[in-house]
């Protein structure tokens, strides 16, 4: 059967989605600290929309991780091995920018109180058992515990979602034992969207959902972006009309469901810089629509020359993330001392975006590469070198 090629459009939107974070947090300190007549300029306006990118960077997980996922089934990777890729790409730079926001955050508070600075946001660090817990193993949101670093949210949605995904990963291998392949591929497209339109039935009816299921369908719309672009007869063994029906129900469903949701959901409590839930899953549903579109132009976008630092970007684009709040307010504190504040703060707003992409680059280079499997390290090296 065909190989499934790597659909390299999604590092383009990895980088653009990084960028746009770096973007909201470059200025919504600034903005929050008595600024709020510049919203109205269209690079703040935009800007200050940033937490969109973490709704982008869930589709693209949730299409990668089902790849994964599917790639185990296919080759028959234990769920241990699957455990333990996913384990090691997370944690290890996710542990060393869990130390540099520490260190950082006692820094600034050091430098606070002896009125060297006047950074209004310090970071207020707790030293309970619990609190540290939490925050080493990425529970934040599951005890309902404060955040060394208000970034981290997303991680732990992100490793409760590969865990989800590895319980229907671990089901449909012992389906396929049973059975046969395309049975424990059945198993994974209904789990997956099954649950989606359980959790998004339970949104509609309660109104919210248990975490980490009340952002479950933002992630499980890339898993079945997955199914529908890459569950072919060329890729699939033993494929049939029945398979693709059962794929296509289950997309329909959840994107019924979901359109369902945005137009009935309340907009409930909206702050600067945090688009209500109605957005997002807006966000969402079109951008997977989106990728539907690309996906049969993968290899003509990724040879454009406009999109080339994009791609180079989305290699780093988790070093990115997690590094840009530890510089941030340095580069903040500097420039707002040299005078670009006010009407020039744009000035420093491109700064900050520049400096955040220099350290995600080397963050990459010294630490996460190290964690990367050889085969991505060399796809991505092929892109750049192109």
């Amino acid at each position: 059967m065909q190989r499934i090629s790597p659909f390299k459009t999604l590092d383009i939107f990895r980088g653009f989605a990084a960028i746009w974070v770096v973007m909201v947090h470059g200025c919504d300190r600034w903005i929050s600290d008595g600024h709020l007549r510049y919203l109205k300029e269209p690079l703040y306006a935009f800007s200050m929309w940033g937490q969109l990118g973490v709704v982008l960077f869930f589709v693209i997980s949730g299409y990668c991780i089902t790849a994964a996922a599917y790639s185990a089934l296919v080759t028959g990777k234990s769920i241990w091995r699957y455990s333990y890729e996913r384990i090691r790409r997370i944690y290890p730079p996710y542990f060393v920018a869990l130390v540099l926001t520490l260190l950082s955050g006692l820094s600034v508070q050091y430098m606070n109180s002896h009125h060297l600075t006047e950074v209004n946001h310090v970071p207020n660090f707790a030293f309970g058992l619990e609190y540290w817990f939490a925050n080493i193993f990425l529970l934040q949101k599951e005890l309902d515990t404060p955040m060394v670093n208000v970034v981290f949210w997303s991680l732990c949605y992100e490793v409760a979602f590969y865990v989800i995904i590895g319980i229907f990963l671990a089901f449909a291998q012992k389906v396929v034992k049973k059975r046969d392949f395309v049975t424990g591929v059945t198993v994974l497209v209904l789990t997956v969207g099954g649950s989606t339109t359980l959790t998004l039935g339970t949104l509609l009816i309660f109104g919210k959902a248990p975490v980490p299921f009340d952002l479950w369908h933002q992630f499980s719309i890339g898993g079945l972006l997955f199914f529908l672009l890459e569950l072919k007869r060329e890729t699939v063994s033993n494929f049939t009309s029945a398979f693709r029906t059962m794929v296509l129900l289950n997309v329909g469903v959840v994107c019924l469901l979901t359109i369902a949701y945005i137009a009935l959901r309340q907009y409930g409590v909206v702050d600067m810089g945090h688009p209500s839930s109605k957005v997002r899953s807006t966000v969402c549903l079109l951008f997977a629509i989106l990728l539907v579109g690309m996906r049969r132009f993968d290899e003509l976008i990724v040879k454009n020359r406009l999109v080339r630092p994009l791609v180079w970007v989305g290699a780093f684009s988790y070093s990115l993330y997690l590094v840009h709040p530890i510089v941030l307010p340095y580069v903040d504190i500097v420039c707002r001392k040299a005078g670009l504040n006010g009407d020039r703060y744009w000035i420093a707003f491109w700064i900050q975006v520049a400096v955040a992409i220099a350290f995600g680059r080397l963050f990459y280079l010294l630490l996460e590469k190290r964690f990367i499997s050889n085969r991505q390290v060399q796809r991505l090296t092929a892109e750049h070198v192109a």
